[in-house]
């Protein structure tokens, strides 16, 4: 049996219909995906409110490790400082997902409308540069340590 042009194209439009329908996301997927980027901005601010600190600290140990005078503890900081990388990478790894998941393009609508408030790219592209600064930091820690306490 031949086709009709309406058996042919009603399949096709349905199609055509559904694919376009995907690009965006509903707005709680919108709401969703703001809170976790806002909600992953906060644990990575209190997290790094909670680092530098320690940092300091670890500094200031190397700093005591060069005097010859002073008492090196250098494994038990190596240990310390390695713990800070595993921590250091699962904060910036959740970070990094919560930011891919956020997707504006998939929630235009929603933003022309003014219905969401979205964190500022800027602000979290300012994170990663923060993250990457203290994990260098982090790095240098367990290199120095792990040179002093092999």
């Amino acid at each position: 049996m031949p086709s009709t042009p309406r058996t042919v194209l009603l399949p096709l439009a349905l199609v055509l219909l559904a694919s376009g329908c995907q690009g965006y996301k509903t707005r709680g997927a919108c709401d969703n995906d703001v809170d976790r980027l806002q909600g992953a901005i906060r644990d990575t601010t209190i997290y790094l409110d909670a680092l530098r600190p320690e940092l300091r600290a670890g500094f200031a140990e190397l700093h005591d490790c060069d005097r010859i005078s002073e008492d090196c503890d250098a494994e038990t900081w190596l240990l310390r400082a390695q713990n800070m990388q595993r921590a250091h990478q699962d904060v910036r790894t959740r970070f990094a997902r919560s930011v891919e998941l956020w997707s504006p393009d998939a929630c235009v609508p929603h933003l022309q409308n003014y219905t969401l408030n979205p964190p500022d790219p800027a602000t979290w592209r300012g994170y990663f540069f923060t993250l990457d600064e203290t994990g260098d930091q982090i790095d240098e820690l367990v290199d120095r340590f792990g040179r002093r306490a092999g």
